[in-house]
């Protein structure tokens, strides 16, 4: 283990030194960065300063954020909000974390870059007697540091695609001692727990608890919030929408295409995308616009009509569940283009049918369970997509029945928490 951290400390003092005359102006220039690097550099401190936190809770961004929900509510029923402490990397997780995390935690803070300098920072100004990381974002001086204090650390809702297990089995040298300084690594599947230990961690430690996912309260639109987002967003009475989430480049092009196909069979739908990345939402309504269709933001259509027949662009975080339980049918996105695909769970526990593409690594054993229970449907172009939306849309009694069976994949594999905080309340190592 030590030989890993020197030669991971080397490394990271080369790439600095290569680095460091592109990286600071990009900090400079680029708002993610300038955003989040004081706080990532120089950990800001904590109200009550003497005192210790029960559990750190750490997760990547938006994603990794939202699933850390639902075991941040049952950590804070346990040991009191008072004694936790959130962080998140990215600057869209930080501000996710803000909107649904903060009010059951003491804290929420950047996650310190990788750095002893940082890492020691940070560990004095939380002082935590345990860490729960949630699915990955894994970085060894921060596991080292933890290891070397005696801090036990735990890996909640892990999974490893097949992206990843190929790769860190290339590297198992390196990662099997980084994964051995976890306590306990909660897996998500059985295809996920054996793929750890085929990369040679102990049996004892890899532990099947579930995906934490499942346990999401599924949203609920009261008829007064329904008809305001339905006046934001410019809808018609009885028209019906389709819903498409976390969609990448290249993917709104195939998406535009297939709603061509829609309207060929002489169906109207109105169609509303929600980018991945909400700043390139004006990129999104030109991708339309080349292949002839209306486009428009939610900022701009707001307080104004929207143009018939025009795609709505979602330009800011924060409210892709609430327009799936205002979907018809839905697509989940990065599956049409090889991005790994995204949580097909959000639009299921909504009882809303799923459809997405043949890319769903990052997701494949829920996306396999909801199609073979008939909760899902899976594409692989444009013309089968609007093929897809135009039958569905025209078969209420289908929808629904594709809908129920979705939800019924989510409520059925709900327990995730209870498990996963039985392993982390656990005392012996």
């Amino acid at each position: 283990m030590k030989a890993v951290f020197l030669l991971y400390n080397a490394l990271m003092i080369a790439l600095a030194c290569l680095c460091c005359p592109l990286w600071l102006p990009l900090v400079c220039l680029r708002e993610k960065y300038r955003k989040t690097f004081l706080g990532r550099l120089w950990m800001q401190g904590l109200e009550n300063s003497l005192a210790s936190t029960e559990v750190w809770i750490h997760a990547l961004s938006v994603g990794e954020v939202l699933s850390a929900e639902p075991l941040v509510k049952a950590l804070a029923g346990k040991y009191g909000a008072e004694n936790l402490v959130f962080t998140a990397s990215t600057h869209t997780g930080h501000q996710t974390a803000m909107r649904v995390i903060a009010p059951h935690v003491r804290a929420v803070r950047h996650f310190p870059y990788d750095t002893l300098f940082s890492v020691n920072r940070a560990l004095r100004v939380v002082r935590p007697r345990k860490i729960v990381i949630v699915e990955t974002d894994l970085w060894p001086n921060f596991l080292f540091r933890l290891n070397r204090c005696r801090i036990p650390v735990y890996l909640a809702n892990a999974r490893l695609s097949g992206r990843s297990y190929r790769g860190y089995k290339r590297i198992a040298f390196v990662m099997q001692p980084i994964f051995c300084i976890f306590r306990r690594i909660c897996v998500q599947a059985e295809r996920d727990r054996e793929r750890f230990l085929d990369l040679g961690l102990p049996a004892g430690k890899v532990v099947l608890a579930g995906n934490l996912k499942f346990d999401q309260p599924p949203v609920t639109l009261p008829d007064d919030e329904r008809g305001r987002l339905q006046a934001a967003l410019g809808l018609r009475a009885g028209e019906p929408v389709w819903v498409a989430g976390s969609t990448h480049p290249h993917e709104e092009e195939i998406l535009g295409r297939a709603l061509l196909k829609v309207r060929e069979y002489g169906v109207d739908v109105a169609l509303i995308i929600a980018p991945r990345d909400p700043k390139r939402a004006d990129d999104v309504c030109d991708a339309f616009r080349r292949l002839g269709l209306e486009a428009i933001t939610l900022g701009r259509l707001e307080n104004r009509e929207r143009p018939s027949g025009a795609v709505v662009v979602i330009d800011r975080i924060g409210i892709l569940r609430r327009l799936y339980a205002l979907a018809d049918v839905t697509f989940v996105g990065g599956s049409l283009v090889n991005e790994g695909g995204h949580n097909p769970l959000e639009p299921a526990s909504v009882a809303r049918p799923v459809l997405f593409g043949p890319h769903t690594d990052d997701f494949d054993w829920i996306s396999r369970t909801l199609e073979r229970a008939g909760g899902a449907l899976r594409v692989s172009d444009a013309e089968q997509l609007g093929a897809e939306i135009e039958k569905l849309l025209k078969d209420k009694p289908k929808r629904d029945q594709i809908g129920n069976l979705a939800y019924g994949v989510f409520e059925s594999h709900q327990g995730a928490v209870a498990r996963t905080l039985t392993i982390v309340g656990e005392q012996s190592r």
